[in-house]
This record gives structure tokens, C-alpha cells and sequence, in this order.
């Protein structure tokens, strides 16, 4: 392995090392359910909207697309955001950083390709602080309410693939769904005169799914994708105790590419998931992606999504619509890559809207 293909190696796995949530703040529609969920997407799949995401071995969408990992392939990334989050009397700025994929895939024989690694399945991560007044011994006394929350639920993929017929590929994983989240409540006073209160706690989840799918290629310039998860239910513990338990949803999908010539694709999916069991505030979602790659070597990537997210106040699920671009650079003959994305998703509900620009890099090594 070349030196700068050892270093490619080295710092995808720093960053697999490094994943993790860190101090920041994700979308406050998420503050009503169990989160906001991740996306199973590699970062060049991003760039499209999603939409290359059911043909790319890199993302942790569909298992089949496993069978084209011909080589021992290793990828990460990191995504940086910031959010603006409108309030009806005001607007602030937050920023997240986030690790939301690593993964490892190559051939075994005999026609199978396994591959593993995790994704981000809910980022649980958020600070909200209000003020308000309240009365004590009939004296009115201003006090700062503060709520945090610091964690996420990743989903650990083992899955496998293979070529059954001549122009149909399937798979299939299974999933663990682990992860641990910091939460601490406080109400300061005013009045030094009362003492500060705080109560903290550390709950941890867990839960499991499992995951199948079929590509055919019907003909060379076509490939059609369809899709299946079920995810059993997330289980909130604190010290061993069962705090709660909610069901997860199931996932169906297809999706379509075409490659009308050596230089471009074009490509949309739809999703939809039955978030709706999963308790209050949580709605079933329906979302859509359509995206294209242009040129070779060092590819335009575009896309456009749009849709809903499961969870938010008010009886409505909130929407979300964004646009996306990005590019590609290769390297050491083929077996170094550099995929950046440029995302902007717009959120709206029943009295909050937030706007996101998502800035993120993915590495991509092929020993």
C-alpha cells in the first residue's frame, strides 16, 4: 500500500475510532419523540439527495448493493451542520458535528460479498433552557428551566450479498441498535436566596433489526432496487431498570437508476416508514429522492429530497424539503477516494421551522 493510501487508511479509521455524538444540538423536532433519525447514506450518496443511495455499496441502505464490492473497501465520514431554528419570536444558531458512518465490506468467494459497520440510527443530542416566573410563599420569583440531552442510538450492520441469478442480486443484514444518552434536568433562581436544583441520570438503549433486498438489472443501463426492515422496539434502561419501550417502524422502499451513457445517471427512490407506532408526537412517513452524477473522475453530484419527519409537536407531522450537490476525487489508481457534500434541508411544523446547511467529507480507502 502507497504512503498516502496508508494515511487514507489510517485517518478513516481514526475517524470509525473517533464516532460518537459530541456537544451539540440536533433538530428540535426530534426533542418530541425518540430523536431525529439518521441516514443510512454514504456522503457521495448525500450529494445526489439520497437517491444513488439504494445502488451504492458504501451506504447502509440496501444490502444487496454489496454484491459490487469487489475489493476490501473501508469508508467514513463526518458531517458538520448548522442550524438556524426559528422560534415565533426569535431565531438562534446551533452547530452539530457528527461521525454518521463507518464501514468495511469485501468478497469471502464463492460469489459473497459481507460487510459491517455502524450508522447513525437516532441522534438524541440537544440544551433547551426557558424562562418563566413562579410563585413561592405568594412572592413571584424568576426562574431559568434547563433540559439537556448528550447521546445517540447507532446501528451496528453485519449483512451479505450475493448474485443469485445472472441480472438479480440480493441480501440481506441483521442489526443491533445500541447506544447511551446523558440527560440532566435543573431549575436555577433569580433569587440567590434559593439554592439551584438538578437531577442527572444516564439512560442506555438497545434494540435489534433485521434487513433484505433485491437489485435486478433488467438491462445494462438499468437497475431496480426494492427494499425491506423491520426493527423490533427501543428499549430505555437506567441501571438495569426498563424505563420505556416503543416500537420501531418498518421500512419499505424501491428505487430506480438509469445510465443513459458512460457519463451520467440519473436516480430516485421513495421510502416509506410506519414511525406512527411509535408512540406520542410520532407520525408514519413518506419520503422521496431523485438525484443525477455528471462526468467521470471528478463528478457534479445533484439532488433534490423532500418528505416528512416522524416526530413533532402540534398533531402534524413536520416537513422537510433540501437540496443537495456535491464531487469526488480519486486517487493512487482508483483505490483512494474523497467525497464532499454540500447540503440544505428546510423543516417545517406547527410553530417551528428551522433551516440546516450540512457541510460533510467522506473517505473511502481500497487496499
Amino acid at each position: 500500500m502507497s504512503r498516502a493510501l496508508r494515511r487514507l487508511a489510517l485517518l478513516a479509521a481514526l475517524i470509525g475510532l473517533g464516532a460518537g455524538p459530541l456537544g451539540a444540538q440536533d433538530s428540535q423536532f426530534g426533542m418530541s419523540g425518540l430523536g431525529t433519525p439518521g441516514r443510512f447514506e454514504s456522503v457521495r450518496s448525500r450529494a445526489t439527495g439520497g437517491a444513488f443511495a439504494p445502488f451504492d455499496a458504501l451506504s447502509a441502505l440496501v444490502d444487496a448493493t454489496l454484491a459490487w464490492a469487489d475489493h476490501i473497501t473501508i469508508t467514513s465520514g463526518s458531517a458538520t451542520s448548522y442550524r438556524a431554528v426559528e422560534f415565533p419570536d426569535g431565531r438562534t444558531w446551533v452547530r452539530a458535528t457528527r461521525f454518521p458512518v463507518l464501514g468495511i465490506s469485501g468478497p469471502i468467494g464463492h460469489g459473497i460479498t459481507v460487510g459491517g459497520g455502524f450508522a447513525t440510527y437516532l441522534d438524541k443530542s440537544f440544551d433547551i433552557s426557558t424562562r418563566d416566573t413562579v410563585v413561592i410563599r405568594g412572592v413571584p420569583v424568576p426562574v431559568t428551566d434547563r433540559y439537556t440531552s448528550d447521546g445517540a442510538v447507532a446501528d451496528l450492520r453485519v449483512a451479505a450479498a450475493g448474485r443469485i441469478f445472472q441480472k438479480l442480486f440480493v441480501g440481506a443484514g441483521v442489526h443491533l441498535l445500541t447506544g447511551s444518552a446523558r440527560v440532566r434536568a435543573g431549575r436555577d433562581f433569580a433569587d440567590s436566596s434559593y439554592v439551584d436544583t438538578f437531577e442527572s441520570s444516564e439512560l442506555s438503549y438497545d434494540g435489534f433489526g433485521a434487513s433484505a433486498s433485491l437489485v435486478a438489472v433488467p438491462v445494462p443501463s438499468l437497475r431496480v432496487a426494492a427494499f425491506l426492515r423491520s426493527d423490533s422496539r427501543l428499549r430505555a434502561r437506567e441501571n438495569g431498570t426498563v424505563l420505556a419501550r416503543n416500537d420501531l417502524p418498518t421500512t419499505v422502499g424501491a428505487a430506480l437508476r438509469w445510465q443513459p451513457g458512460s457519463r451520467a445517471a440519473v436516480a430516485a427512490s421513495v421510502v416509506s416508514q410506519s414511525w406512527g407506532s411509535a408512540g406520542t408526537n410520532a407520525y408514519s412517513t413518506v419520503n422521496w429522492s431523485a438525484g443525477a452524477e455528471l462526468g467521470r473522475g471528478t463528478p457534479l453530484r445533484l439532488g433534490v429530497r423532500g418528505g416528512h419527519l416522524p416526530f413533532g409537536p402540534g398533531g402534524r407531522a413536520p416537513s422537510e424539503f433540501g437540496l443537495a450537490g456535491g464531487t469526488g476525487f480519486t486517487f493512487s489508481e482508483g483505490r483512494g477516494l474523497i467525497d464532499l457534500s454540500l447540503e440544505h434541508l428546510s423543516r417545517s411544523g406547527v410553530g417551528l421551522r428551522e433551516r440546516v446547511w450540512t457541510l460533510m467529507v467522506g473517505i473511502t480507502v481500497r487496499p
